[in-house]
């Protein structure tokens, strides 16, 4: 899937998407198990008092850990901040059900406050907390700067110590040397590991094989576990890449028995809001499962995961999720050959492969990005996005009628695409590695098109 899709290339690409989602039984039927089928994936009941979600234990790290872990960048809003009482809320229930694994960074805007005090209410042995040493910008970031960031985190954090600390969102081994090797970063990291205020280190990764493979075995340290980005649809190639999947990745990281945290296994939201097609076909596998509980228990099933964590935003998704991982069944051969063949047919389909993590946020022109990338890829997910160059018929009218509703009233006056002035601010910060302007500029196009 090429990263910068042209409003023609997109028009053409949902014509053969459609023929996809037609022929969909036809891909799947040799793999798919017998099993009752269902129209609509839908997910189970809210787990039993006293239940806990499925835990691995880690003897490379003397640490039990709940499979599922609570992303805190996605935390619930009030008044576009941070609402703590239903944060606190969030963590009381996850702990509560087993959760003992909670992410953070400085990069995530108010999290690690928030996070702090929601979880400072309960025992410091009951949780484990991962934050990130987040020098993500300027040329040359300093020592005395990464200092002062990781004793702000343990302020925020309001504890002594980090259980899981990653040098964060590496993408190349250059950017690893430049940020963490020549300024001492590594070495005054290490030093704190020694101290007690560290207990694992590791990084988290946005980049290709080979340069991850260049950091893993560089020798400047034995790391004890890495975050990658790993879902069904990245599995084989990630965002259409030939030089990078989660397969391999994964791999290398077994192959060296090092355990890998999950990012990103819901894709941002968007295995989680599939097309009807989609719907059925999960269905058919697990019909007492979601589709967001099926893209988590797909990842979950690999033995060599750590934890899979879930940005959830709100009570609802927790107790679904709590509920996914309690009694968890790991996917049986059968069933991850399904979800392989299911995520070539929804790469079929084109997409902006945005993750909404909001790291290209706030825009200079006050465009916002993940929302014209979400009103496009929702869109097109249902088949939906309008041919201005075709017949405009009946059809055209109801597609027409859905895009531009969704550009006019889920976008706020002034945050839709046409604002771009394709300044570039944004293309460094992205870890999908996304040519933003261009994107905008392809919908700001369609938009124009159909009005």
């Amino acid at each position: 899937m090429s990263k910068n899709i042209s409003r023609r290339q997109a028009i053409k690409t949902m014509v053969a998407a459609g023929a996809g989602v037609a022929v969909a039984g036809t891909l799947l039927e040799s793999c798919q198990p017998k099993s009752k089928n269902a129209a609509v994936a839908v997910p189970k009941g809210p787990a039993a008092e006293g239940t806990k979600v499925t835990t691995r234990t880690w003897e490379t790290l003397g640490d039990t850990v709940s499979l599922l872990g609570l992303g805190m960048m996605r935390l619930p809003q009030k008044n576009r901040q941070i609402d703590q009482e239903a944060t606190n809320a969030m963590v009381d229930y996850a702990l509560k059900h087993g959760i003992n694994y909670f992410d953070t960074a400085p990069a995530y805007a108010g999290s690690e406050v928030a996070s702090g005090i929601a979880l400072s209410r309960h025992e410091r042995s009951s949780y484990f907390i991962a934050t990130k040493l987040s020098n993500l910008f300027g040329q040359n970031p300093s020592l005395e700067e990464a200092q002062k960031m990781f004793e702000t985190s343990l302020a925020n954090l309001q504890t002594d110590y980090v259980d899981y600390l990653l040098l964060h969102n590496l993408g190349s081994y250059d950017q690893y040397v430049r940020r963490f090797i020549n300024n001492g970063v590594l070495e005054y990291l290490i030093e704190q590991k020694k101290a007690g205020k560290i207990r694992h280190l590791g990084f988290s990764y946005h980049g290709d094989n080979a340069n991850f493979m260049k950091i893993l075995d560089c020798g400047d340290y034995a790391w004890e576990f890495v975050q990658i980005q790993m879902n069904y649809l990245d599995w084989k190639s990630m965002n259409g890449s030939t030089t990078t999947d989660a397969e391999t990745l994964y791999k290398a990281l077994a192959d060296r028995k090092i355990p890998a945290t999950i990012m990103e296994p819901i894709r941002g939201g968007m295995l989680a809001n599939v097309s009807d097609a989609m719907k059925a076909q999960l269905a058919s596998l697990r019909s007492d499962t979601s589709p967001a509980g099926m893209a988590l228990g797909w990842v979950a099933s690999y033995p060599d995961v750590l934890c899979t964590l879930s940005g959830m935003s709100n009570m609802e998704q927790l107790v679904e999720n709590v509920a996914t991982f309690t009694d968890f069944k790991e996917f049986t051969p059968a069933e991850d050959a399904f979800m392989l063949k299911l995520a070539d047919l929804y790469n079929s389909n084109k997409h902006i492969p945005c993750t909404a993590c909001s790291y290209c946020m706030p825009c200079p022109s006050n465009v916002d990005i993940p929302g014209n990338f979400a009103v496009f890829n929702t869109t097109s997910d249902e088949l939906n996005i309008p041919n201005p160059e075709g017949e405009h018929d009946k059809e055209y009218n109801r597609r027409r009628k859905i895009f531009l509703n969704r550009y006019n009233k889920d976008l706020t006056k002034g945050s839709t695409a046409d604002m771009c002035t394709q300044c570039g601010a944004c293309l460094p910060k992205c870890p999908q590695h996304v040519n933003i302007p261009n994107q905008l500029m392809m919908i700001r196009d369609l938009a124009k098109a159909l009005k």
